[in-house]
């Protein structure tokens, strides 16, 4: 397994913003200039729960050079829409190609709201704020409110859906929460 310059594993970049017919040819030419890892078997594609694409997929690339290359692609078009292109790594490929797809486990109750269109100043303060209206409901049938952030420079704060620990997000986050529980 490879490391990245800052820690992270690997080589990846997320896409997001494909079409849902697009093709591994068709991500191998859209990332044209850039080396990806095995050619279309380092595209992983992100399906539904139903088996649909997602219009998501990592690509694994070569080096950290060829990851910066990827990044210049980001809001370049395909057909008609924009891609999206973001830094990621290894373990959030693998946690996400995990828990996606028709062969996932049941993400309907594994206790997770998934966040997404946030407002890119949006604080983890204003997210609690947001959920302590339901803190008295959740403490009635013994749930505690605990969000969990994905913390990574190109996601956070856009996305809060992949479960990181030892950041010190969630325990901050679930103390502020706690203490605007007490309060309410």
């Amino acid at each position: 397994m490879m490391l990245g310059t800052e820690g992270g594993e690997g080589f990846v970049v997320k896409v997001r913003g494909l079409p849902w017919s697009c093709s591994a040819d068709e991500v191998q030419r859209f990332f044209s200039d850039c080396k990806i890892q095995n050619g279309a078997q380092g595209i992983r594609f992100i399906y539904t729960r139903e088996g649909r694409p997602s219009g998501e997929a990592f690509v694994e690339l070569e080096s950290e050079d060829e990851v910066k290359l990827a990044l210049k692609k980001d809001r370049e078009t395909m057909g008609h829409r924009y891609v999206e292109v973001f830094k990621s790594n290894n373990v959030e490929m693998d946690w996400v190609l995990k828990h996606t797809g028709p062969n996932s486990p049941d993400t309907a109750n594994d206790g997770f709201v998934r966040l997404r269109g946030l407002p890119f100043g949006c604080s983890k303060e204003e997210i609690v704020q947001f959920f302590s209206g339901i803190s008295k409901s959740l403490r009635a049938v013994g749930l505690k409110l605990e969000l969990t952030m994905i913390h990574h420079e190109s996601l956070w704060p856009c996305s809060g859906q992949v479960p990181m620990t030892g950041l010190g997000l969630a325990e901050d986050i679930t103390a502020l929460a706690e203490e605007l529980a007490l309060r309410g």
